[in-house]
C-alpha cells in the first residue's frame, strides 16, 4: 500500500505551518498547502546541522549546508537542475525536523529490540528509515513539482546529490565539528571533502534562510524556462 492512502487525509496527523495552515502528514500536499519561504526557507535557516552539537555554540543552519552544496554543484556541472536538486534535498526537515542519522539508527537499533521482545516469529521488521521516507515523500514531490522538477529524481540525479551530500558531511566535520572521538563508518572515512575555495562559517539564520530562497526563486525559474536569469544576485554562502 502506497503513503496516502490508508486514511483520508483529514484524518490524518497534522502539522501546523508558519504560514497558519494544516498540513497532513504523509499524504498528499494539495498545492498552496506550503508557503515556499514562511514554511521552509525560514524554518531550515532556524534548523541547526547535527542537533546544534557545535563546539562554538553557534547554530549551522540547515539552510546554510544546502546553499553551499547546491553551488558546489553548479559550479563543477553547470546544471540548474542538479543544483535545486540539492538545494531542496533537506526541504522535508523544515517540516519534520532534522532526524540525525545516529538518532536514526538508534531508534532502528530499539525498534528491532522491542521486536525481539515481542517475537521475532510474528512481528515483522520495520524499518525507521522507511518510515522517515514516507513522511518526507510527500512534501519533497511538493517541492520539486513547484521547483519545475521530476520526482521521484531520475536516478543519476539522485545518487549526485547523495555522494555530493556525504562529502559535504566530511567536510563539515573538518571545518566545524569537534575532533571525533572514534572513526565514523568506513563509507565515511573513505570519502574526500568537498574542493571548497573558503572555509565554511555558520551564517544567521535569516541570512541563510533568505540566501536559500533567492537560489529557489531564480533556479526554478531557470528550470521552468521562462527566462528569468539564474544568476544570484546577493548573498552568496
Amino acid at each position: 500500500m502506497k503513503p496516502g492512502t490508508t486514511v483520508p487525509a483529514g484524518a490524518a496527523p497534522w502539522a501546523q505551518t508558519a504560514s497558519g495552515k494544516a498540513l497532513a502528514l504523509g499524504r498528499v500536499v494539495p498545492h498552496g498547502a506550503i508557503d515556499i519561504r514562511r514554511d521552509i526557507a525560514v524554518p531550515l535557516g532556524n534548523t541547526g546541522r547535527f542537533a546544534n552539537q557545535m563546539p562554538t555554540g553557534v547554530i549551522y543552519p540547515v539552510a546554510q549546508h544546502c546553499n553551499i552544496g547546491a553551488d558546489w554543484i553548479l559550479a563543477h556541472y553547470h546544471d540548474h537542475r542538479l543544483a535545486l536538486g540539492f538545494l531542496l534535498h533537506e526541504g522535508h526537515e523544515a517540516i519534520l525536523g532534522d532526524w540525525t542519522e545516529p538518532v536514526l539508527s538508534a531508534m532502528q537499533a530499539q525498534l528491532d529490540e522491542m521486536r525481539q521482545e515481542a517475537g521475532a516469529d510474528i512481528v515483522p521488521r520495520l524499518s525507521v528509515k522507511k518510515m522517515k521516507r514516507r513522511l518526507a515523500d510527500p512534501i519533497d514531490r511538493y517541492l520539486h513539482e513547484e521547483a519545475g522538477l521530476l520526482w521521484p529524481m531520475p536516478p543519476h540525479m539522485r545518487d549526485l546529490i547523495h555522494i555530493v551530500d556525504r562529502r559535504m558531511l566530511m567536510t563539515e566535520r573538518q571545518h566545524l565539528l569537534a575532533q571525533p572521538p572514534r572513526r565514523w563508518d568506513d563509507a565515511l572515512e573513505r570519502l574526500q571533502p568537498l574542493d571548497l575555495k573558503h572555509r565554511i562559517k555558520p551564517m544567521p539564520p535569516a541570512k541563510a534562510a533568505e540566501n536559500w530562497i533567492l537560489r529557489f526563486e531564480q533556479w526554478s525559474a531557470r528550470v521552468r524556462g521562462d527566462g528569468s536569469r539564474p544568476e544570484l544576485t546577493r548573498g552568496a554562502a
